[in-house]
């Protein structure tokens, strides 16, 4: 390849690995980081939701609902594990129950109309205790978060991050340079 070959590949790549860089430094802002237990468990607050009030954690899922509230914006959310980027896991090995994400209206306000069902969404929030939520016809107690940042991510974006070429996994999506080193290619 010339260098003028180089030079065009790699302007074209720039816009695309910023936009994976950038998006992945907004899953918990700069303000929150210090404040976010990272050891808390989804688990562990499901079982016992009293005992962590107060405190700051990631939890991740699918959207199932979206309602704007007197109070705030109430989404309730299937629990679904997060990957060590911080995406919930697709597709979803298992989810371990529900959790309620209450957007009190201070500075987060959330729009419902952004949340469709079945939107990921990875939340930074402060546990503040259980809630009630109907499941079906069935009462349920559930986790409650009180919403401090929220990152929606696109279906889209998601499939071209994890497979640029459709069908393909690591190491071969990406080719055989440098896992195998020239002139290796097949």
């Amino acid at each position: 390849m010339t260098r003028r070959t180089w030079f065009l590949a790699s302007l074209l790549a720039m816009p695309i690995l910023l936009t994976a860089a950038c998006q992945r430094e907004t899953v918990v802002p700069d303000d929150l980081k210090a404040q976010v237990d990272r050891d808390l468990r989804y688990v562990e607050v499901k079982d016992n939701p009293e005992a962590y009030r107060g405190k700051v954690m990631l939890a991740g899922g699918k959207v199932l609902s979206a309602k704007r509230l007197e109070e705030g914006t109430r989404i309730e959310v299937l629990q679904i594990p997060l990957s060590k980027d911080l995406i919930p896991e697709q597709p979803p090995d298992e989810s371990k129950g529900r959790f309620i994400v209450m957007d009190y209206g201070n500075k987060h306000i959330v729009d419902p109309a952004i949340l469709d069902e079945g939107k990921l969404i990875t939340v930074v929030g402060e546990v503040m205790g259980a809630t009630t939520t109907k499941i079906d016809e069935v009462e349920q107690r559930v986790p409650e978060l009180a919403l401090k940042h929220v990152t929606v991510w696109d279906r889209n974006h998601l499939r071209n991050a994890y497979e640029p070429y459709a069908g393909y996994y690591p190491p071969y999506a990406w080719g055989y340079g440098p896992r195998y080193g020239y002139p290796y290619y097949w």
